[in-house]
């Protein structure tokens, strides 16, 4: 007699197995899309905006200046010990600051105001060159760096380069005021031991209204060559020109002093090359920028008309930051200004 099937027991445990089957299975397959999936694209960051600057140029007063005195402005003189040619400036009026407006109708550089120059003055037609310093100060360019306590440390583009242009003919920089200031005394005792120097004249640094007066050079536009500034005509940054002027090239390093053409008066590289050390005065709504972030009981001190990686905006006629006295970097030099000693006491420029 034939035995009848044998009834089938389902219980929970072939469930089970289904389900752990299942899930090995699914994580299996998504460790092989994981594998041959692309990789995740990074998250968004927006681009750093460029470096462009939107400005309405507000042409200023006129300079006044006496017919007579005017024809002597770019009168030149170079017979001193190191034949540093000098230009003379003639005395005149004219508004300090103010240049082109930015976007919120504000003038860059602070509201221009009226400056007297009581007096003429002889100013430095180039910066003051690396064998200039050299024979006054004894020190080479490289010399010079070494005396920065912060050295190591990069040159104004971020470059390691141990030098940003050397040679007789360029400009001295990595140089801080104080050190200008002893060029410009010991340049004064040389000379007038030598009898070179007329009673009553020494050598300094401009103030920033000499400075400012000489590079205007009777202009009331933004730049000595008018409302644009491209590198053709100035050592800077070229990529960023001014005000729309063709770009150009950005040539990283200091060129020698006269590369460029020079204003009205025969003065060269008054825009980019090197920032130039001034004398302060009392200037209202001074612009201020990343070089004023010192110490309060570090005394300040301005410097004048860009340099060599700034861009365009930095180096016109009206641009001025403050630095402190001790200062130094591989865009920063100076000039010197033959004034009366009279005219130095007239430091403040009455209005």
């Amino acid at each position: 007699m034939r035995r009848p099937p044998e009834k089938r027991r389902f219980g929970l445990r072939p469930h089970y197995q289904c389900g752990l089957a299942g899930i090995l299975l699914f994580l299996a397959v998504s460790m092989v899309r994981s594998y041959f999936r692309p990789p995740a694209p990074p998250p968004f960051k927006p681009l750093p905006p460029m470096r462009t600057l939107a400005v309405q140029i507000t042409e200023g007063q006129p300079m006044t200046i006496n017919a007579t005195e005017l024809s002597r402005a770019g009168e030149e003189r170079s017979e001193n010990v190191l034949r540093m040619c000098l230009c003379w400036c003639p005395p005149g009026r004219f508004f300090m600051g103010g240049g082109p407006k930015g976007p919120s109708g504000r003038y860059l550089d602070g509201e221009p105001f009226p400056v007297v120059i009581s007096r003429g003055f002889w100013i430095g037609k180039f910066e003051v060159t690396q064998d200039e310093w050299q024979q006054v100060m004894g020190k080479t360019l490289l010399q010079q760096r070494a005396m920065d306590p912060k050295q190591p440390r990069p040159l104004g583009d971020n470059s390691r380069r141990d030098h940003a242009g050397m040679g007789q003919d360029y400009p001295i920089y990595f140089t801080s005021y104080r050190e200008a200031e002893e060029f410009c005394y010991r340049l004064s005792e040389i000379e007038r031991d030598a009898g070179r120097l007329e009673p009553g004249w020494v050598y300094r640094l401009p103030t920033e209204a000499e400075w400012e007066f000489a590079c205007r050079a009777g202009t009331t536009t933004a730049t000595a060559f008018g409302d644009e500034l491209g590198s053709v005509r100035a050592n800077f940054d070229g990529a960023v020109p001014f005000n729309n002027a063709p770009a150009g090239p950005f040539l990283r390093l200091t060129k020698p002093v006269g590369s460029y053409p020079g204003n009205a008066w025969g003065i060269h590289d008054m825009h980019g090359n090197v920032w130039e050390w001034c004398c302060k005065i009392n200037r209202p709504g001074l612009a201020r920028g990343p070089f004023a972030a010192v110490k309060k009981s570090t005394p300040e001190q301005t410097i004048r008309g860009g340099c060599w990686y700034e861009p365009g905006h930095q180096c016109l006629s009206t641009t001025g930051l403050s630095l402190q006295v001790n200062g130094r970097g591989s865009g920063l030099g100076f000039r010197v200004a033959l004034v009366s000693t009279e005219l130095w006491r007239e430091a403040d420029h009455s209005r």
